[in-house]
């Protein structure tokens, strides 16, 4: 594994030396340095494997309380995200630790970069990204962090903390997406939106390149309602370069979780500041939630014993459109057969961290583990 410190400094190309290198400036830092604000956060690339590297953005105070946060998507990264964690985590308690999941963002080699470099993530699993975080917790020195994440983030932070359930001081999740076929159909099949005009007509404009490349190829017509042979063909399209479907697929769910009618994207337009975005979440989406939901499916509500130990809060948008209500009370349900220690809030809002009702609740979360802690 190699650590970089910046974008300047050589690579520390043995796994041990780098952990050392790694924890001595942790260390330094500790003695020299004040808490440092979410501008005046420091960053670095650590390498993972197969020629792989994910970029950390760390800030806060370096005793602090270590907090993972795992942005959603899949396919965003923590620049998406407008650094809306300082409302969060005040920096004179924690120490945040920020990752772009591997493949996107500003970690190496990125989709938003070339879309040749999906060819690299064919065989992404949430297996290998919950164990990109042991990777990254071990070589910053950190015991147990608390993991906060919402929407792919809940999906990613539910799945670490159920692996690694010793390695987490708590567990703060919004947006539930549990990767099942039902939160599939939600959003790709036609049916979701028959009592919808608007959403009905944005689906049938997602809809077309898909039928279209289903008829070129001579096969059957695609039905609405055929949500997994949908999605694989719009994968198909995707990763072969093909730039329309790319857009159309992240702007379909972008104008879902949109409030600001100022901010919902054309789809039939491409906004060439917004594509790299585009390209990324469309690949990893697909890619993700095929293999999440079909090919080898998470189980995340049949795993969650493994939080015995690990508080969890829960925080959900009654009025959220692509993650909806009704699974995060499965999940909820769940916590409550398995006996998890947990709290629940669901909450007038959508489905962003942005969302009124949503940024309100998740303060409350944070600071009733601050609380716990103290305790």
């Amino acid at each position: 594994r190699k650590i970089f410190s910046g974008t300047a400094l050589r690579p520390i190309a043995h796994a041990a030396c780098a952990r050392v290198w790694i924890r001595r400036a942790f260390l330094f830092q500790c003695r020299t340095m004040a808490a440092a604000s979410i501008k005046e956060a420091t960053d670095q690339m650590l390498e993972v494997g197969n020629g792989i590297s994910l970029w950390l953005r760390i800030w806060g105070t370096p005793e602090g309380t270590p907090v993972l946060f795992v942005h959603g998507g899949p396919g965003n990264c923590v620049a998406d995200y407008s650094d809306i964690n300082a409302e969060f985590f005040d920096k004179d308690i924690f120490r945040v630790v920020e990752v772009d999941q591997r493949g996107t963002g500003k970690s190496q080699p990125s989709v938003r970069d070339d879309f040749k470099n999906m060819q690299l993530y064919k065989d992404i699993s949430i297996e290998q990204m919950s164990a990109d975080f042991e990777i990254v917790r071990e070589a910053l020195g950190i015991d147990k962090w608390l993991v906060f994440g919402g929407s792919w983030g809940s999906t990613l932070g539910l799945d670490y903390a159920e692996r690694y359930p010793e390695r987490c001081l708590g567990l703060i999740v919004r947006g539930i997406f549990l990767n099942t076929p039902d939160e599939f159909d939600a959003v790709y099949a036609r049916k979701s939106f028959l009592n919808n005009e608007r959403r009905l007509k944005e689906f049938d404009t997602f809809f077309a390149p898909a039928a279209e490349e289903a008829a070129r190829r001579g096969e059957p017509p695609l039905g609405g309602d055929e949500s997994e042979r949908f999605i694989r063909l719009y994968e198909e399209m995707v990763v072969r370069g093909d730039r329309d479907a790319a857009w159309r697929f992240h702007v379909f769910e972008n104008n879902l979780v949109e409030e600001d009618p100022a901010e919902l994207l054309n789809p039939l337009v491409v906004n060439e500041a917004e594509f790299p975005t585009a390209l990324s979440v469309a690949f990893f989406e697909c890619r993700l939630f095929l293999r999440g939901t079909f090919e080898h499916p998470l189980d995340l509500l049949g795993r969650v014993g493994q939080l015995r130990g690990v508080r969890t809060w829960v925080v959900q948008g009654t009025g959220d459109e692509v993650c909806p209500e009704k699974f995060a009370q499965e999940l909820v349900a769940k916590l409550e057969e398995e006996r998890v220690e947990h709290s629940a809030r669901f909450v007038d809002a959508g489905h962003r961290a942005s969302s009124d009702g949503i940024t309100v609740a998740l303060k409350e979360c944070v600071n009733e583990f601050v609380a716990g802690s103290k305790a």
